[in-house]
């Protein structure tokens, strides 16, 4: 069974790839290694990844830091199936 990846940890997830072109790249290659090398999970574990909806043009960069960082919730972090 896959490990489910939580809301707080997506929205975090999506922050990231909007403040890090090259993480976005990661995640559209290959969405699990770059979820779970994100995450710091064993590479064996398995997990369910979803699309990166588009970057809201009303989020400040400090704003998607504390969103990545884990200091604040998504309010964009609603999964999408891939």
């Amino acid at each position: 069974m896959a490990r489910q990846i939580t809301a707080g940890e997506w929205g975090r997830i999506i922050a990231h790839a909007w403040l890090d072109p090259n993480f976005a790249n990661a995640l559209s290659t290959d969405p699990a290694k770059a979820a779970k090398s994100f995450l710091q999970l064993d590479p064996s574990t398995e997990v369910n990844v979803f699309q990166v909806p588009a970057k809201p043009a009303d989020l400040s960069q400090p704003q998607l830091e504390d969103i990545r960082n884990g200091k604040t919730a998504s309010p964009y972090a609603a999964p999408y199936s891939c």
